[in-house]
């Protein structure tokens, strides 16, 4: 029969007298321990495993950590304007809505789903409304980026430039919708409407609420 070994802890009841009984087979150690040692053994026995986010891409709001090491942000993206391009027609300094992008990136870097929303232009917050993205290419949320090599970011800082390198990839009819403008223009005829007019003419003029808010974009 193996030898019995155990350690405990006796603790009065007016908590001011703490011992420690070590047995080892037959032999039984007391001793008597501080209230501040007792607290500074449970305390270096606790494993705290902190995550570190590292440094952020700017003007990210939301970060979420998968189980697999994963990482998914969402970014409010700062510009009004980009250049953009459908069928070979370049539309440079393109006035745009106030945008939001999500990303999931592998432990590695790479960028495995992009999302894409139109918000109000305000500052961000979960109950800030959304509309339906009034061009091509994305279906709900989710943002095709076809046969599009996605870059691999070693340093998560940079994911910023994510955003403006999506935008200037060539747009063509995916997912195009005239219901999704109030004009219920066609691409090209919407695009040439667009191009000389000011954001805010979104908000009146074009956009259709979707009934979401910036809280289902993160989810």
């Amino acid at each position: 029969m193996n030898a019995k070994n155990e350690i405990v802890i006796r603790i009065s009841p007016d908590q001011q007298r703490i011992r420690v009984e070590n047995t080892n087979g037959s032999v039984i150690s007391c001793k008597e321990i501080t209230e501040q040692t007792f607290y500074d053994c449970i305390k270096q026995s606790i494993r705290n495993e902190e995550v570190q986010s590292g440094f952020l891409p700017a003007n990210c709001f939301h970060v979420g950590i998968e189980n697999d090491g994963s990482h998914s942000y969402c970014l409010w993206y700062p510009e009004l304007y980009a250049d953009i391009s459908y069928f070979g027609t370049e539309y440079p300094n393109f006035p745009l809505p106030r945008l939001v992008f999500g990303f999931h990136v592998s432990k590695e870097g790479k960028v495995f789903s992009c999302k894409l929303g139109v918000v109000e232009d305000k500052p961000p917050a979960e109950d800030v409304g959304m509309f339906v993205y009034p061009f091509s290419n994305v279906g709900g949320f989710n943002l095709c980026t076809g046969n599009n090599e996605l870059p691999v970011y070693k340093k998560i800082g940079a994911l910023g430039n994510l955003p403006g390198y999506l935008l200037r990839l060539p747009n063509n009819n995916d997912s195009f919708n005239a219901k999704n403008n109030r004009l219920h223009m066609e691409y090209r005829a919407l695009l040439n409407h667009l191009k000389d007019k000011e954001p805010a003419y979104y908000y009146t003029d074009v956009l259709v609420p979707n009934g979401k808010t910036l809280k289902d974009f993160i989810r």
